[in-house]
């Protein structure tokens, strides 16, 4: 061997020694004394494997062998942190990053020497691959998206639904409204004498149809991207149309050829009861039958959602007990029942506001069930819109005022 060589060899392992004892310098900085003690044990078996090595052959596989226990080094130190060690763990990429920066002498040296041996970049230490560290645009890829909305999560009651319905294929219809009376029937014993004559007075009066109406415009990209929101604004709309019936019955309307609602045409409560409950009953059950000569029954109450909260749970100001009457106030699955009424709860009732009724002194007459369509005319097709349309053509009769009692409750002080 010549000289030359015996000096090429002792400058490797000189070199390889270094790099081990660096090594095992930085992993005892970061790490406890097991640590410490682990990478000595190592350093020396690393050592050993080169001494007695004299051709350029054993060096590379030594090399090659040294790269392999770095890499367990570094396992064993990754693994004592976890457990233990507070020190900060690079990502991946930054240690690529330290590896390239520092072999760029080299790197450059391999550009101008297209004949030179390969340029091997190593890293200290393999980090941690996270979704932070990187894949920092994976969020499409690790989440996953539920399709569409809840936008019906319970069951509702609308007064609309609870009336008698009949249908008209007319612009209006005329009806014959109760107005009162005279006489009655009675015993007829006197045979000399003619028998009780009663007579019964109507006025004459006329529903008119009435548009309830509304529109949605839409962008196209956004009905086609979305794959549930064609459904979720038909279901929207349709509430919006039967919230819209809740203050049709209530209110009725003020334009020209009105409809009378159910508020304007309601009798107030003439009771003496002061407790919220209690006049409820007795409009229903007290003065409904005694001003209709028995002939109209209660079947409903309408109230404010608020109220039919407060009523149901009934608590007494004084001992501060839910002192329910016994068989007359229910609430039960969010129902509230008073006396047998069946209650009707909407926002379109102002609170501490009642209306009790026979609902069948009522009628709600369609010209046209709600219809729900797609347009896409000239004017929004140049700006790439689409617009869905609700409507529905109605209007109400009542037949009696003295069959629909309201009144209001006032809390005490």
């Amino acid at each position: 061997m010549t000289e030359e060589e015996k000096l090429a060899i002792e400058k490797a392992k000189n070199e390889a020694a270094e790099a081990i004892k660096k090594q095992a310098q930085e992993a005892a900085k970061a790490t406890a004394e097991e640590l410490t003690k682990a990478v000595s044990s190592k350093v020396e078996e690393i050592e050993k494997k080169f001494s007695g090595l004299s051709t350029k052959e054993e060096i590379e596989k030594a090399r090659t062998e040294f790269m392999k226990e770095v890499a367990e080094l570094q396992a064993q130190v990754k693994e004592i942190k976890q457990s233990g060690g507070d020190v900060k763990e690079k990502s991946f990429n930054e240690h690529l990053a330290d590896a390239i920066e520092k072999s760029t002498d080299q790197i450059k040296e391999f550009a101008s020497n297209k004949g030179g041996a390969p340029v091997t970049i190593t890293m200290k230490a393999v980090g941690d691959m996270s979704i932070a560290a990187n894949f920092p645009g994976a969020t499409p890829w690790i989440q996953q998206a539920m399709p569409g909305l809840i936008w019906n999560p319970y069951n509702r009651v609308w007064l609309a639904d609870i009336l008698p319905q009949a249908t008209s294929t007319a612009n209006s219809i005329i009806y014959p409204k109760e107005n009162g009376g005279e006489g009655a029937v009675a015993p007829w014993t006197d045979k000399t004498q003619d028998k009780p004559q009663l007579d019964f007075d109507f006025t004459s009066q006329t529903a008119f149809f009435k548009w309830l109406a509304g529109i949605v415009i839409i962008e196209r990209e956004m009905l086609d991207d979305i794959a549930w929101l064609t459904s979720y604004l038909r279901q929207k709309m349709l509430i919006s149309l039967k919230t819209a019936e809740n203050s049709f019955v209530l209110n009725g309307t003020s334009d020209t050829n009105p409809v009378t609602g159910l508020l304007a045409a309601a009798t107030a409560y003439d009771g003496t009861f002061t407790n919220f409950g209690e006049m409820i009953i007795d409009a229903a059950y007290g003065q409904i039958p005694t001003n209709t000569e028995d002939f109209y029954i209660p079947t409903n109450v309408i109230l404010h959602p608020r109220d039919t909260v407060a009523i149901g749970l009934n608590k007494a100001a004084g001992s501060g007990e839910y002192d329910l009457p016994p068989n007359s106030i229910t609430f039960g699955n969010g129902n509230l029942s008073i006396a047998g009424l069946s209650t009707v709860p909407t926002t379109s009732m102002t609170r501490n506001n009642f209306l009790a009724m026979d609902r069948n002194a009522t009628m709600f007459l369609r010209r046209m069930n709600a219809e729900i369509r797609m347009f896409e005319d000239a004017a929004l097709a140049k700006k790439n819109k689409v617009m869905f349309r609700i409507e529905e053509r109605v209007s109400m009769a009542i037949f009696n005022n003295d069959a629909i009692v309201k009144g209001t409750y006032v809390p005490a002080v």
